[in-house]
């Protein structure tokens, strides 16, 4: 959202996050966007992001939001591997996300 529109909407623009969708597309676009400033990655399925994420998050300062659904058997890894989950759909889940994070 650039600054105006940000403004007129009644928020500071500082407080807005663009999250970039990088699902289907490779670590080497993803590298890319880094350069040029991204920090906020999207990815909605937890194997595509295990196969991309791990060395670009050791190298760069990036946090990855999980934007799709989450079977409970991935919690564990969703865990490890992202700094927000955007996509909490049942209890059962939430309490194995708990138990995860601890």
């Amino acid at each position: 959202m650039p600054p105006a529109a940000a403004r007129s909407s009644g928020r500071d623009p500082r407080t807005i996050s663009l999250i970039a969708v990088s699902k289907t597309h490779g670590a080497d676009k993803a590298l890319r966007a880094i350069d040029a400033g991204q920090q906020d990655f999207g990815e909605n399925r937890v194997q595509e992001a295990e196969g991309k994420w791990p060395d670009l998050k050791a190298a760069h300062p990036v946090r990855l939001h999980l934007i799709g659904p989450l079977q409970t058997n991935k919690a564990r890894d969703a865990v490890a591997l992202f700094d927000v989950i955007h996509t909490l759909d049942r209890p059962r889940l939430a309490e194995k996300l708990a138990v995860e994070m601890q």
